[in-house]
Formats: C-alpha cells, sequence, structure tokens
C-alpha cells in the first residue's frame, strides 16, 4: 500500500450502517471528539450496536485541541496485530435557513458558532433539534497496513500523529458531505509541514547557506511558515462570504457568470488542483470570486497577498478566508524561498485551490500587464517534481460595468503617491460603494494543463516554456474579456 494512499476512506451514509471490523479482525475505534460531551455520544452509538465492549482511543481533536491525544494507539496495537482501526466523530449542523446551511453574523450573537458548541449549549442542541447532530465515521483500515505505510512515508512523526492525521481525512471527506465542499480546508498546516523530512533538510541546508546553524535555520522557517500560511476557518468563510455579499450589493447589481463553467470548474477540481488566475482591476476582484466559488460550494482559494494587507484586523480575517501573505522582494533569503516552495507543494499536493494574479498590480488602464513569473514558476517545480501529475491553471476575467477604484487611479495619474493600505483606506473604500456602478462579470477562459510544460527549479530564472505558458493564460484571459 503506497504513502499517498488515503488509508482511512470516508463512506457515505455511516449512520445508516452498522460499525464493524472485517471478519478476523478486531475494531479498535478512533474517537476525534472536543469534549467529554462528544466522546458520550459516540460511546452510546456504539453501546447501541453492541459494541460496548470493544476497544476505542480519544485522538487529539481536529476542531478544538492542538494538544496531544491519547498515546494509547501505539499501546494497544502492539499487544494486537489484528486491530482494525475506524475513526468517529460528532457533527454540528448550523440551522437550515432557505434550503442551505451557513452561519451568519447574527449567530455570534446566539454563543458563537452553532457547528462547535459547547458545554450547555451542546446539550440543548441535542436535545431540542437533533436533526442537527450527526455520527460519521471512516470506512477503517488493519494497523499493519497503516504501520507499513508510516514507515514508507517521508514525515519525521509519531506513529500516533500519522493515523491521527489520516483518521482527519477519512472523516472530513465524510463531514463535507453533510456541510458541503466550501468547507474544504486544511487543518495544522505548519505541523503538517514541518514534520516532513524532506523540508528539514532543505530547512537545513538553506540555512547553512546563510551561516545559520541547523537549529536557528528551523526555527527561523516556522517563523516564515507562521508569516506565511493561511489559517482557514469555516466560521470565517461563512460570515466573509456574507458580508462580502451585503458590500457589493451596495453599489453594484450583481455578479453575472455562466453556471456551467462553474460546474466544469468543480469537476476539474476533483480530478487535479486548479490555479485561477484572474486579471486584477479592482480591488473587488478576490472578493467577487470568492463570493462566487461559496455561493456554488466550492471551496475557497488559496490567495497570495501582498504582506503590506495583513494588519489589523483585515490580515487575521484574510488569512481565515484562505489568504496567504508573501513579502514583496526576497530574491536573497533563501531560506524563505524554501519555505514558501514547502507550502505551496503542501497545497498542490492534497489538491487545494489556488489563486494570484499573473499581472501583479492593478491595471490602472484596463489594458493586460505583461505577466510576472516568480509564483508560477513555483507550481511548475512542484509539478516537474511529482507533487501532483497535473495542476490545471484557469485564466478568467473579471470585469465591471464601471470600475468603483477609478477615482484612486485618476489621483495617481497626477502624479500623487498610491495610498496605503490601513483603516483610514479601508473605511474609504467602503464609503465608495455607496453610489451605483453596474454589474460585476465573471468570465471563465479555457483552462491550461500544465503537464506537457517544463519549469524551471530556480524560481528566479524561469525557463521559456513558462514564459510561453504565462503569455498563453493572459492570451485566453484576454479572450474570456467581455467587451
Amino acid at each position: 500500500m503506497t504513502a499517498n494512499r488515503v488509508l482511512l476512506v470516508a463512506r457515505s451514509k455511516p449512520t445508516e450502517e452498522r460499525l464493524s471490523a472485517p471478519d478476523g479482525a478486531r475494531p479498535l475505534f478512533l474517537l476525534d471528539v472536543a469534549g467529554d460531551y462528544e466522546e458520550s455520544i459516540l460511546v452510546d452509538w456504539l453501546e447501541a450496536q453492541g459494541l460496548s465492549s470493544a476497544s476505542r482511543v480519544r485522538i487529539r481533536s481536529a476542531r478544538r485541541s492542538r494538544r496531544s491525544g491519547d498515546r494509547r494507539i501505539d499501546a494497544v496495537s502492539a499487544d494486537h496485530p489484528d486491530l482494525f482501526l475506524i475513526p468517529l466523530r460528532v457533527v454540528w449542523l448550523s440551522p437550515e435557513r432557505s434550503g442551505k446551511r451557513s452561519v451568519r453574523w447574527s449567530d455570534l450573537f446566539r454563543l458563537g458558532d452553532p457547528r462547535d458548541p459547547g458545554g450547555i449549549r451542546a446539550r440543548w442542541t441535542r436535545f431540542a433539534h437533533r436533526g442537527r447532530v450527526a455520527k460519521v465515521a471512516g470506512t477503517g483500515a488493519p494497523v499493519e497496513e497503516l504501520r507499513q505505510a508510516y514507515r514508507d512515508s517521508e514525515n519525521v512523526e509519531s506513529f500516533e500523529s500519522f493515523v491521527t492525521r489520516r483518521a482527519w481525512r477519512a472523516l472530513d471527506v465524510e463531514e463535507r458531505k453533510l456541510r458541503g465542499n466550501r468547507y474544504k480546508t486544511p487543518r495544522f498546516v505548519a505541523e503538517a509541514i514541518s514534520t516532513r523530512r524532506e523540508f528539514q533538510e532543505d530547512v537545513a541546508a538553506a540555512g547553512q547557506m546563510q551561516g545559520m546553524t541547523p537549529e536557528k535555520a528551523a526555527n527561523k522557517a516556522l517563523d516564515y511558515l507562521d508569516e506565511i500560511a493561511a489559517e482557514t476557518s469555516p466560521l470565517a468563510i461563512d460570515l466573509i462570504a456574507n458580508a462580502i455579499h451585503k458590500l457589493y450589493r451596495q453599489g453594484y447589481g450583481q455578479i453575472r457568470y455562466d453556471p456551467a463553467q462553474i460546474s466544469e470548474i468543480a469537476r476539474l477540481g476533483h480530478e487535479n488542483p486548479i490555479v485561477f488566475l484572474p486579471s486584477h482591476r479592482s480591488n473587488l476582484d478576490r472578493l467577487s470570486l470568492q463570493y462566487t466559488l461559496w455561493e456554488n460550494d466550492l471551496p475557497p482559494n488559496h490567495t497570495a497577498g501582498g504582506i503590506n494587507l495583513d494588519f489589523f484586523p483585515i490580515g487575521p480575517l484574510l488569512r481565515r478566508t484562505g489568504v496567504f501573505f508573501i513579502r514583496r522582494s526576497f530574491r536573497d533569503n533563501h531560506l524563505y524561498k524554501v519555505v514558501l516552495q514547502h507550502y505551496l507543494d503542501y497545497l498542490i499536493e492534497k489538491r487545494f485551490s489556488l489563486e494570484w494574479y499573473l499581472e501583479g498590480g492593478r491595471s490602472r488602464s484596463g489594458r493586460l500587464l505583461p505577466p510576472r513569473l516568480g509564483l508560477l514558476n513555483y507550481v511548475i517545480d512542484a509539478q516537474r517534481r511529482g507533487k501532483a501529475d497535473d495542476i490545471v491553471l484557469v485564466p478568467l476575467s473579471i470585469a465591471y460595468d464601471q470600475i468603483q477604484d477609478v477615482p484612486d487611479y485618476a489621483r495617481e495619474a497626477q502624479g500623487k503617491d498610491k495610498e496605503s493600505e490601513s483603516i483610514g483606506w479601508l473605511v474609504k473604500a467602503v464609503r465608495s460603494m455607496k453610489q451605483r456602478y453596474g454589474d460585476i462579470h465573471i468570465r471563465f477562459g479555457e483552462p491550461v494543463s500544465t503537464k506537457s510544460w517544463s519549469g524551471a527549479s530556480d524560481a528566479d530564472e524561469p525557463t521559456i516554456d513558462v514564459q510561453k505558458l504565462a503569455f498563453e493564460v493572459m492570451y485566453r484571459i484576454g479572450q474570456a474579456t467581455p467587451v
């Protein structure tokens, strides 16, 4: 069994089937719970199926706690090599409104996220709204297969952490069948990346080039990873989507797009990682695309943003909706480049969608700007090194009947400096939306496969192939742009 196979795989309707292990195997249930009350719910489920005497282990919670779970996985499995591991989880659903389950800002005034209740609220939800409580399971795997996969893996972590991460992945797939694909988010990214042997070796080598000890390089790499990585949150995804809708509707009528194109993008995303490459004319570009994906139950993109946007409260909010921040310049910082490459490798390998603007900054004239190749080289390099068999680049045009940013462009054309991002800048941008600007138009160009393109290993020295690829994407953006 290969290391990249999901060894704990979710099944479609676990609550309607009996929990059991194959003949001749003993079940060990892995309880992914955030507290004692959730554990009691799963124990009741096991007892109802006549499995009260079955072995069970409480693992680290994927939802709340970063603390280590019960280390009995190793001890129990060492004594019983015939064990069959089956992960279980309690899922709390938000109230259904107009056929959709999502969290609104008003829910925050009712004791917070209804999908993560605690204490009395969890008990009340189960008593008064039983339809909002679900129990999910993942199809198990023999412990010996997991041990072999652990030995074959490149991760420097405990066997317990390896199994726990596999359990999360299986349960997440099952949970999304209840909640929706828009909540596909990575968990504990820094931990997942930093425990890879390849990452540790590359960090040590880059640190040596910059005169650092291995320990100092490792600590600095973790600082960079914390500075870069997004921290996506299902709660923030819903809240910001509702805020975006309210914001753009103040100034614009509708976001117009072809649902058939969205369906095709969703199909491509099931097969390969996707990179969205939009035109960039307004600060509303990302928000418009973000809301369109959310409305169609697609996962949020991991979007590259300039470090200048990482200020309170905008930075933390953006991180929780999928924005990762990169520095404007890091040409001579080899350690930073290594960390950024491994972060993008991780997102591509796990098939999380990416997004950035090939033009770099906003076009003040409406014409497409020459492409910048830095991030594209990182992505092509990841594909070349086997992080994905293929990567689909999606060119798209985001156009406006009228652009809300025009007064800023006119001021800059008169020789004034671009206004720095700040709280005052944000307030002014929101106030400017009180005029009517028409509609927003999103058009997807023909996707481009990277499988036939080879990239450079050094992002600072792009090959002719990558340059041609970038211009092909820009051409297809132009072809998709409505007149």
